[in-house]
């Protein structure tokens, strides 16, 4: 009977009633088994990975090393040819970033509980810990494994979806949704090349895959129980000095405007701006600057290669009454195949964005001053040319501006009026109006730029020197020796 019993059964999936699926802790347990065992993780307390990061149809090629450490710390640094350095990071605590384009902040919301989560040491054992909800939700075929899909919910951010082979036990792909400062983004890992470090079986081959962008990482080597200095993972000076400042924050400043000198302001009809970074040109905008009875139409494209990333900005328009005050914003653009689409109107003291990141829109409100200046967090560039117009040049007494970063957060920027420079680019010189603007980022991050325009309030030059940017109009070539972020 028992023979016949156990027939039936191994029959029964034939008749359609499906196979019956094993609990996550089943699941888990086989894959902590199939990797060493539970005594095997637990005798690690840090690992040093060293690998390739490989951009293969970008031809860009860099290093990656990764520390870890229990129970919570992390640490990883990658070198890229033509973008520098990209390090990333949690003590614990508080996660961060610091980039050469974008320059250090500190993550919040579903963003850094994804970080805090990603930076658990040892994570295979404590799953019930990092998340609320676990279920095994089905079979299916993936990179020609017969896997088990399990879903885990977090308590903040989307479930993640992991796919382990039945008969193995190893992780083959995992699929999430990733929360970032473009907005969602769905993104997927798969796992290959298991090599033992110690006791511990992991995979060596990482083929990292968003938005049909494709990366690998490939482990050379992994230290075992390496001694870390102390200070590891201590937050770097600039990622401590945001922590120390959004912890001591005073109450905001109320933005009082300078006045528009609307009676001896010139327009500026637009221009071309080539963007250059470290002294290599990596973008360029073209705009249109029109006025009205009405008001004001701020719109343009542009395009940028920096390293790997490709952006496409397909249109930034701001549309204004005749005091500025913002009536609506369109930002369209691509990074890489990752769309980031805003609409934004802008009514009774607030903006209200349709934010798109190809998966659907999603509806947003901030507070805004009715004369906020609308701008992006990083490119386009031409839309400071607001700032441009609305400055005084009467006196060098500090101006303050409500700006808005699209899609984002209302900032102050403070801008003072440094004085009437002679300024020479190649083959030519100029005498411009020297404007210096201070201010922080919705991130806390701190932010300086320097702007010199001519009498019709067009923009000439632009310098971001904290990343080492600086941007000309046509027909203003920079000196051999710009790059630096310095005047020339």
């Amino acid at each position: 009977m028992k023979k016949m019993t156990l027939v039936l059964l191994a029959a029964f999936p034939l008749f359609g009633a499906g196979e019956a699926l094993p609990s996550v802790e089943t699941v888990s347990g086989h894959f902590i088994d199939a990797t060493g065992g539970k005594a095997a993780y637990e005798a690690r307390h840090s690992l040093i990975e060293h690998a390739t990061i490989d951009f293969a149809k970008q031809g860009l090629k860099g290093s990656l090393t990764i520390y870890e450490a229990a129970p919570d710390k992390y640490l990883g640094v990658t070198e890229l040819p033509g973008i520098g350095k990209i390090a990333a990071g949690s003590n614990g605590d508080v996660a961060w970033e610091n980039t050469a384009l974008q320059g250090p902040r500190v993550k919040q919301g579903v963003e850094r509980a994804d970080a805090l989560r990603e930076g658990a040491f040892n994570a295979p054992l404590y799953w019930q810990k990092l998340y609320v909800k676990a279920e095994t939700a089905g079979a299916e075929t993936v990179e020609g494994h017969d896997c088990y899909k399990v879903v885990l919910t977090p308590k903040e951010g989307k479930p993640i979806t992991e796919f382990y082979d039945k008969k193995s036990g190893l992780m083959i792909k995992t699929m999430a949704t990733v929360s970032s400062q473009m907005g969602d983004v769905n993104a997927e890992i798969l796992y290959d090349d298991y090599r033992k470090d110690g006791d511990v079986l992991s995979p060596h081959r990482l083929v990292n895959r968003a938005a049909q962008q494709e990366f690998i990482i490939q482990i050379d080597s992994v230290e075992v129980n390496p001694d870390l200095p102390k200070d590891r993972f201590d937050l770097p000076p600039e990622v401590q000095a945001l922590v120390d400042k959004a912890g001591n924050k005073t109450a905001p400043v109320e933005s009082k405007p300078a006045p528009a000198n609307h009676g001896v302001l010139q327009t500026p009809n637009g221009g071309k701006l080539a963007i250059y970074m470290a002294g290599g040109q990596v973008a360029t905008e073209t705009y249109t600057v029109k006025k009205s009875a009405s008001g004001f139409d701020i719109d343009g494209s542009g395009s940028a290669s920096i390293g790997p990333m490709k952006i496409d900005i397909e249109r930034f328009q701001v549309l204004t009454d005749a005091k500025f005050q913002p009536l609506q914003a369109i930002a369209k653009a691509k990074l890489g195949q990752i769309q980031m689409n805003v609409e934004t109107t802008f009514s009774d003291g607030q903006a209200k964005n349709e934010i798109d990141t190809g998966q659907g829109p999603q509806a947003k409100t901030i507070a805004v001053h009715p004369d906020a200046i609308v701008v992006n967090a990083n490119l386009p560039l031409y839309p400071w040319a607001v700032l441009a117009m609305r400055a005084s040049f009467d006196n060098q007494q500090p101006q303050q501006f409500p700006v808005y970063v699209l899609g984002q957060a209302e900032v102050t920027a403070t801008v003072i009026y440094k004085a009437r420079e002679h300024v020479d680019f190649a083959g030519k010189s100029a005498e411009l109006n020297h404007l210096s603007v201070s201010g922080s980022s919705p991130q806390g991050q701190p932010i300086g730029l320097d702007f010199w325009v001519d009498d019709n309030r067009k923009l000439i030059k632009i310098a971001v020197p904290s990343q080492s940017v600086e941007a000309y109009q046509e027909g203003f070539e920079p000196l051999k020796t710009s790059g630096s972020g310095k005047e020339n």
